[in-house]
């Protein structure tokens, strides 16, 4: 049996067109929810970084269900040395299950502002594509 791995994404992987240039397998996902986790900007950058906060409210992402290993090192490879991959309790549809997640290393280059996914569709997304997406993205 190959072995499997859900992640919660909370960031620009949460958008399909990231999320395809990095991932290979094809997966059921779901919007989640996560709580004590604050999503906040990166000075400099359109992607955002996850924190544990034990005061923070929910927050809510998008969980892929069952990835596979090889699209697991393919993510790890994306998130560069700048995040650790940690499991996570997720809520989907009233239901808590485990899920990694990406949180960041880098704490000191964080803004205290919270990232908004609007925000980085409308103005940010077509940049990102063209700068760190295609810079980490592994390649096909």
């Amino acid at each position: 049996m190959t072995e499997t791995t859900n992640v919660f994404t909370y960031g620009s992987l949460m958008f399909p067109v990231v999320w395809d240039r990095v991932a290979q397998g094809r997966y059921q996902s779901s919007e989640a929810s996560v709580h004590g986790f604050q999503r906040l900007r990166i000075r400099g950058e359109h992607y955002p970084a996850l924190i544990v906060n034990p005061n923070a409210g929910s927050l809510t992402g998008r969980v892929y269900f069952d990835v596979s290993a090889s699209d697991i090192a393919r993510l790890d490879h994306f998130e560069t040395s700048d995040y650790a991959r940690v499991a996570i309790a997720v809520t989907v549809a009233g239901k808590a299950m485990a899920a990694d997640a990406y949180l960041t290393l880098k704490a000191d280059a964080l803004e205290p502002v919270e990232w908004s996914p609007e925000t980085f569709e409308r103005d940010g997304l077509k940049a990102f594509l063209a700068t760190y997406a295609a810079t980490n993205a592994p390649p096909k």
